[in-house]
């Protein structure tokens, strides 16, 4: 993922020096909307993955919080202890 990053970045930088020039032909313009394409598709893909990550954490803290209700909830009393003794 970071060496897309690094290769989106290389291809904004060809953007903003293919802005700066206006005879741009045909060629060029195609490649500039698939960079732009290519762009959106990488930071869809981020989000979907940080949101994948985030509800697996959260999954993961409910589990271990519903684990360790039920495990304090099955600790026998201080009073049935004492009674057994």
């Amino acid at each position: 993922m970071k060496l897309e990053t690094q290769s989106l970045s290389k291809y904004a930088d060809l953007l903003e020096r293919w802005n700066e020039d206006d005879n741009q032909d045909e060629v060029l313009q195609e490649a500039k909307l698939d960079v732009i394409d290519r762009i959106g598709s990488t930071l869809n893909e981020m989000r979907e993955l940080q949101s994948h990550e985030w509800a697996a954490m959260y999954k993961a803290l409910q589990d271990s919080g519903e684990k360790n209700a039920a495990d304090s909830s099955s600790m026998p009393k201080d009073g049935a202890c004492k009674e057994a003794e």
